[in-house]
């Protein structure tokens, strides 16, 4: 019985394209020809299904091979894949603990400079507390804005030479005896 290209690439489970391009190159020439199907006989039918189920084993063997060595491959870039994953989660890590590092040292610097203006303010109210008190136990000294210019030479000379000194200062010593 003659076969059509159609249904040789039917039984062969190919695209007849490939059937035509093996037909042209071999010069297989048809039994008949009717309204431009082409019709094979047996003995052509047979050789065409012969080669392609050649080609097909052999490409089956094939297949298995290159698959295997596909799926040594896949394997091979699965594993790298995954080394870089867990070589980026450490860095990740690092980093993180790194950031977690320079976080506590930013806060242990803004409570240190918190507790200096805390003791800067102190100071200065304390300063501000001492400077009323020595304006009120002592209401006959000057501003210290006043012309130093015409001071004696008994303002400079400490209390150890008998003559008291007047100001915070001195009542700030006094005030340690």
């Amino acid at each position: 019985m003659d076969k059509t290209v159609p249904e040789l690439a039917e039984e062969l489970d190919i695209n007849k394209l490939r059937i035509y391009r093996y037909i042209k190159k071999n010069n297989i020439k048809p039994v008949r020809t009717d309204k431009n199907v082409q019709y094979f006989d047996d003995k052509s039918s047979n050789a065409i299904l012969s080669h392609f189920r050649d080609v097909a084993g052999n490409r089956v063997s094939q297949d298995t091979e290159s698959d295997t060595k596909s799926d040594t491959t896949e394997t091979a870039l699965i594993e790298l894949k995954d080394n870089i994953i867990s070589r980026q989660d450490r860095e990740i890590k690092q980093l993180y603990k790194q950031v977690e590092s320079l976080q506590r040292t930013i806060d242990q610097q803004n409570k240190q400079f918190d507790q200096q203006q805390q003791l800067e303010l102190e100071s200065i109210r304390t300063f501000k507390k001492n400077i009323m008190i020595d304006s009120e136990y002592h209401p006959d000294t000057e501003s210290d804005t006043h012309d130093t210019s015409n001071d004696t030479k008994s303002d400079t000379v400490d209390t150890r030479g008998g003559i008291k000194k007047s100001g915070l200062f001195a009542w700030l010593k006094r005030s340690n005896k």
